[in-house]
């Protein structure tokens, strides 16, 4: 029996600046998307901003941003093509930092066990030496 893959959602929240609030739900990449994308962020031109976005759109599972009325936007391409490159280029910074952060420990309880107690340690002179 195998080990499936099972891909980890990261969910990215913005808790200051322009994006204030907003919380964007992503699907973990793969090694080679994340080249891919390493690469993309090198290309200054529109192609590599173009794959970027795609891949976002791709991996972008959920989030919580509203048009002016206040109705919900879909995780969608077309969503993301209404916003400016600055809430893109936030997405891939926090998206690439979380994907690869090493997760913390889970929490362990702590028995705030006192500190150990100190033993005399025996002084007994050395024996001479059978040299001298």
């Amino acid at each position: 029996m195998g080990c499936k893959r099972n891909p980890k959602h990261y969910r990215l929240k913005f808790v200051e600046g322009d994006y204030e609030g907003l919380e964007v739900t992503m699907r973990s990449v793969s090694i080679g998307e994340m080249r891919a994308m390493q690469g993309a962020g090198e290309d200054s031109g529109r192609d590599g901003f173009d794959r970027l976005a795609d891949l976002i759109a791709s991996h972008m599972v959920a989030w919580n941003r509203e048009d002016e009325d206040g109705s919900a936007l879909p995780p969608t391409m077309a969503s993301l093509e209404d916003e400016e490159p600055a809430l893109v280029n936030l997405i891939i910074d926090k998206w690439m930092s979380a994907v690869a952060s090493v997760s913390a420990p889970l929490e362990q309880p702590s028995n705030s066990g006192g500190s150990a107690p100190e033993e005399s340690i025996p002084m007994a002179p050395l024996s001479p030496s059978l040299a001298s």
